[in-house]
């Protein structure tokens, strides 16, 4: 046999996951977004329940005209680009090329909130930007409000044993936790889902999140 492995993975999952050097920006943003926390912004027709330790807002936070929003969509958009050209392998001026729309919005979490599995049907892509994670410190980190991503093979975990139980995580099956952090940004497939397990920090956990469909111009 070849000495070199004939082994390669396909059917995988682009994650882009990165802080943006905008700490200040998310000092900024989570005075700014805890004073938009009322009921003209508060979406009345969430895609699923929303609690009282969730609150949601509308859809449109990116069409906002506030200086802090303006600074975010320079932040959240240069890491979009750099995600579909690296996932397209495609040069700057395909990128000209493309136009977008989006709908945004976030979420302040308290003590006791969480999110139920979703994932963003009429989007390619969505991202995820942690304003603040909350309180950085806790006893149990399953009380920690992490970000889970299932694996969208729904079925690819049906049948376990040796050979296939301990694969390496380009290849494994089991969901993936991520305690976000200020000012950290994480985009993915809108097809993925995800959800947030409940977090029981005394400090408000506040993100922003976005999906985006492009065409071509």
């Amino acid at each position: 046999m070849n000495r070199q492995t004939p082994t390669f993975g396909i059917f995988a999952t682009p994650i882009f996951r990165a802080t943006t050097g905008s700490s200040e920006l998310a000092n900024t943003l989570t005075a700014f977004l805890l004073s938009k926390e009322n009921s003209s912004t508060r979406n009345p027709d969430s895609p699923q329940q929303i609690h009282k330790n969730l609150f949601e807002s509308r859809f449109d936070l990116f069409h906002w005209h506030d200086p802090e929003i303006e600074s975010l969509k320079q932040v959240v958009y240069g890491g979009l680009m750099q995600y579909v050209k690296d996932i397209n392998g495609c040069d700057d001026q395909a990128l000209a090329n493309l136009s977008f729309n989006h709908e945004s919005w976030f979420h302040i979490t308290r003590k006791g909130g969480y999110f139920q599995p979703h994932t963003h049907p009429l989007a390619s892509v969505s991202l995820i930007y942690c304003v603040d994670p909350g309180d950085e410190e806790m006893q149990d980190e399953n009380e920690a409000g992490y970000l889970v991503l299932s694996d969208p093979r729904h079925n690819a975990s049906m049948y376990l044993d040796p050979a296939n139980r301990n694969m390496t995580r380009d290849y494994t099956f089991n969901t993936v936790r991520f305690r976000l952090k200020k000012d950290e940004l994480l985009i993915f497939p809108s097809y993925l889902q995800h959800h947030v397990e409940p977090y029981m920090g005394e400090t408000p956990r506040i993100t922003i999140a976005a999906n985006f469909s492009f065409s071509l111009k």
